[in-house]
């Protein structure tokens, strides 16, 4: 249940989920959670990178959709079943490894659909992709 904030999950749950169930996700840490926003941090020395050093577009993607199922779960609670419906990533530039930042923000909290908008940025702070994703949740009785 959401406390009084808004979040049913704190930073720090939030952490421990990425590291209990997405074990690929190693290098990624919540900093930043409110009831419509997200910060994911990515140690971009430490993912996929394609020929000529830049993050590849999977890990990119990977990185929104992450942040987005992290955002539903802090609202809604702990829900593995939250599912990727929709997702349309753009490729703007071209990230170099170093600290990527991934902010996702709540468009829509609905009882079946959350659409949720994401920026991510390389280190400097320039913006590299953009996403808006949906996400399919479970209704409350089955969460």
């Amino acid at each position: 249940m959401p406390d009084e904030t808004g979040l049913a999950m704190t930073v720090d749950e939030l952490n421990e989920l990425i590291i209990s169930q997405f074990p690929d996700y190693a290098a990624c840490r919540v900093a930043e959670v409110s009831a419509t926003r997200l910060l994911l941090e990515a140690d971009g020395e430490k993912l996929r990178t394609r020929p000529g050093g830049t993050i590849s577009g999977p890990e990119q993607a990977g990185l929104t959709d992450l942040g987005a199922f992290l955002l539903i779960n802090a609202r809604i609670g702990r829900t593995l079943m939250a599912l990727t419906s929709s997702m349309q990533v753009n490729f703007l530039s071209r990230p170099r490894p170093g600290l990527l930042r991934t902010e996702v923000r709540l468009a829509k909290l609905g009882s079946r659909l959350c659409v949720v908008l994401a920026e991510l940025r390389d280190e400097p702070g320039g913006l590299v992709a953009t996403a808006t994703l949906t996400y399919s949740v479970p209704p409350p009785h089955q969460r």
